[in-house]
């Protein structure tokens, strides 16, 4: 059983999440269409692990028997179970008569920058640093991360943070996504060995550095689909369930207790229900606190399909297919159930509400704190999202010519 003092804990941490005090660090990861297409490459590798030592060019603790090779096991605990969690959000109904241009509606978290950086590379926007700073891929050719770089809208200057490393030997390489914590920096990155798929994860201090590489991963163990940074330790979950972790100091990659079936949302929160096609119409039924041990079971309304849920609240579809009624949010409990009529799918785009406050479908962003709706990219031939498994608080569209028009959502008011 868990102490009252550790039960006290797991709702604070969902507290965490609340707008008024939302992590403005909130980031990263590969949007859904580069992550499906990069897995379809994984699942044909064969079953065998290795991880690297820190800066390693060599293979450790090589296996060819299917699993880990110097790693530590995970130790059982008992999850505590709470079936009622506290929102953070009192949900408001859209007002759907009522969108406002995000300029208009939130003219502080709306900026312009430039779509390229000093040698001529493609920016693509991961998530805020803060209410003013923007993580970045510098890439010289296309999803080919060439750099890691900060842009800051109130001095209207970058800043690089490292150049990305390739690993020699490796084909077809990619680096995918990028986590922070505020202090460092990780990502994980694709390639090809014999035709067998690899994936390497790195880190480097946000503030610049040499990076450094934590681990290589083939086989099953090369399937990784979500990644996170928490303090000293970088995270990751694998496409078949089962979060990892390793110390950013470098050592063995260990699996975190009670997280067989779980897929990374945010560190320390993981849920049931994957990313992927195949996993549209599934329900999340669990919310699940790593780093506490607690456990918030999710009432799923009969007719729901794709919910996914933050610390306070749900979004989901009523039916599928022909059948399909709309998207709907609710508490974790089921309560205080508000149609969303008049707004696209929002699930597919972003599965997970984002800062446990907003929700995104393409065209406009649903304030749930407010209600109020923000039209975005209006005339706009393209718009983006950042490239984060957790949700991002980037999203962008054409601007003028060499630039890209940036609603950033952790520099949204508080709801009043």
């Amino acid at each position: 059983m868990r102490t009252e003092n550790e039960l006290t804990d797991a709702l604070r941490s969902a507290a965490e999440w609340a707008p008024q005090e939302c992590d403005l660090l909130a980031a990263l990861a590969v949007r859904r269409h580069r992550r499906h297409r990069r897995r379809t490459q994984v699942l044909a590798a064969g079953a065998v692990v290795a991880i690297l030592g820190v800066g390693a060019v060599g293979i450790r603790g090589f296996s060819s028997g299917g699993g880990h090779a110097a790693v530590s096991a995970a130790t059982p605990t008992n999850m505590t179970v709470i079936t009622t969690m506290p929102p953070n959000v009192a949900l408001s109904p859209p007002a759907r008569s009522k969108v406002v241009d995000a300029d208009k509606l939130w003219p502080g978290a709306v900026f312009t920058m430039p779509a390229k950086n000093a040698d001529g590379w493609h920016y693509r926007p991961i998530t805020s640093l803060s209410a003013t700073e923007v993580l970045l891929s510098a890439e010289s050719s296309f999803e080919k991360a060439g750099a890691f770089e900060v842009y800051d809208s109130a001095t209207g200057k970058s800043r690089v943070v490292t150049t990305v490393p390739r690993t020699p030997g490796l084909d077809k390489y990619i680096p995918q996504t990028a986590t922070t914590d505020g202090q460092s920096l990780a990502w994980f990155a694709y390639g090809e060995k014999d035709g067998a798929a690899v994936r390497e994860i790195w880190t480097v201090p946000l503030a610049g550095g040499e990076p450094r590489l934590l681990g290589t991963f083939t086989g099953k163990h090369a399937q990784i689909d979500a990644i996170g940074v928490d303090g000293d330790h970088v995270y990751w979950s694998e496409l078949s369930g089962g979060v990892w972790s390793i110390p950013l100091a470098g050592g063995e990659a260990a699996r975190v207790p009670d997280s067989d079936g779980l897929h990374l949302m945010k560190w320390p929160y993981a849920v049931d229900a994957a990313d992927g096609p195949k996993e549209h119409d599934r329900n999340q039924t669990k919310l699940v606190d790593l780093a506490r041990g607690a456990q918030t079971k999710i009432n799923v309304p009969a007719s729901a399909r794709g919910l996914r849920c933050g610390p306070s609240w749900c979004v989901g579809r009523n039916g599928q297919g022909p059948l399909y009624q709309g998207s709907f949010v609710q508490y974790l409990d089921g309560t205080n159930t508000i149609a969303l009529d008049g707004l696209s799918d929002v699930s597919t785009l972003i599965q997970f509400p984002i800062l446990d406050r907003f929700l995104f479908d393409g065209s406009t962003v649903y304030d749930a704190a407010t209600g109020e709706v923000a039209a975005i990219g209006k005339g706009s031939g393209m718009f983006g999202v950042g490239t984060s498994s957790e949700p991002s608080t980037i999203i962008y569209w054409d601007g003028e010519p060499g630039t890209f028009t940036v609603l950033n959502l952790a520099a949204v008011p508080p709801a009043q």
